[in-house]
């Protein structure tokens, strides 16, 4: 009896054991070797004949339009040479941070000089099941720990135990779009996670850059702040204000703006993530000359539209803030054409910047370019 009790407890104990042993060997066979949870992962196939260039330009839509005058910013860093500076443009629309990053690590041998500008496009693609949020956003709030981060990059074989599995999206070369329609607190939540992953590739981005003593030059992505929102998001307003949004609006139309001020003012205070409110009263503001509020209201209409997977003044936040962390120069071209608006038209097909802008940011790259060059 004595003996058969000791057995019964050892089996007690032992399952127990077992059961977890199962868990985390399960655990580890689920999950692959990485130091950035990232939800996706891109097929093994090379990037070949990737051309070489001291300049190159990167990015999505944004970058692939001013990559166009990229022969006027050879033309303007040539003067004094005997051969022009070759650039050479990997921007593509539809590109995403991660696979520009991706992109750039393919180079046989790093660029001397990188022009980035592309955020525009970052949600385009499909990199995340909605099912997978919680999951996703757990993962990388253990990364985002300066302990965990610090085990991992010494030893990258546990986050197999301690990232929590996901099914991965595989990302073939070509770009598969988004086409889905989201709810708005789905979008919402996704919208947030396309953030935090934008933030890593950036951080990524900066490290390559880095580690190869090559030169970045961040470019924020200018936002059209005179399109109006898309959508409102379900519950972003308090109560019914339809009827205060008519009154503002005739306001607007009989161009009362004293008055508009007033009402605009009183239900931004009590609707302040209301995309068509935020975008009203931002109207106003520029009609009164008040061009720094304007562009501040006019911002939270971009980021409170329920629709909007464009440009989005979070993203140009998040360069600038990890651009100053990494100790990089940045040009601030949405905060220029923001400015520029107030008193010209500076956009053309709604999103991108007439080409005098453009111009005038190449003669600003040109000059940064040369300041460290020293030509």
């Amino acid at each position: 009896r004595l003996y058969n009790l000791k057995k019964i407890l050892l089996i007690i104990l032992l399952v127990p054991i077992l059961i977890v042993s199962f868990l985390i060997f399960k655990r580890y066979e689920s999950n692959k070797t990485t130091i950035i949870p990232y939800p996706f992962r891109f097929e093994s196939r090379p990037i070949q004949n990737l051309e070489e260039a001291p300049i190159v330009i990167i990015g999505d839509s944004m970058a692939k339009r001013l990559s166009t005058f990229k022969d006027l910013l050879s033309q303007k860093l040539s003067e004094n040479l005997s051969k022009p500076i070759k650039i050479v443009s990997y921007a593509k629309s539809g590109e995403n941070i991660h696979r520009t990053v991706r992109k750039l690590r393919s180079l046989p041998k790093p660029p001397l000089i990188i022009i980035y500008i592309g955020h525009m496009d970052q949600a385009d693609e499909f990199l995340f099941r909605t099912k997978d949020l919680n999951k996703i956003n757990k993962n990388f709030k253990l990364y985002q720990d300066d302990r965990v981060r610090s085990a991992l990059m010494i030893y990258p074989q546990i986050s197999r135990f301690i990232y929590t599995p996901i099914d991965e999206i595989i990302l073939k070369p070509s770009i598969v779009k988004d086409e889905k329609n989201y709810q708005d607190i789905a979008f919402q939540k996704r919208t947030a996670l396309h953030y935090t992953l934008y933030q890593a590739g950036l951080k990524e981005l900066f490290n390559y850059a880095q580690k190869r003593n090559s030169l970045i030059i961040p470019l924020t992505t200018p936002i059209n702040l005179k399109l109006a929102p898309k959508k409102v998001c379900y519950g972003a307003a308090t109560g019914d204000a339809s009827e205060q949004i008519q009154q503002l609006l005739e306001l607007i139309e009989n161009e009362d703006f004293k008055n508009a001020f007033n009402l605009g003012k009183e239900l931004v205070l009590t609707n302040p993530y209301h995309s068509k409110i935020n975008y009203l009263y931002s109207r106003v503001l520029f009609k009164l000359n008040k061009y720094d509020e304007a562009l501040k209201y006019g911002e939270f209409a971009k980021v409170y539209d329920c629709a909007n997977y464009g440009a989005n003044p979070v993203y140009n936040s998040i360069l600038r803030s990890v651009a100053t962390e990494a100790r990089y120069e940045f040009l601030d071209f949405h905060k220029f054409l923001a400015d520029e608006s107030s008193s010209n038209f500076v956009f053309i097909e709604e999103i991108y910047p007439q080409d005098v802008y453009l111009k005038k940011i190449i003669d600003a790259l040109a000059r940064k370019i040369k300041k460290r060059l020293r030509l």
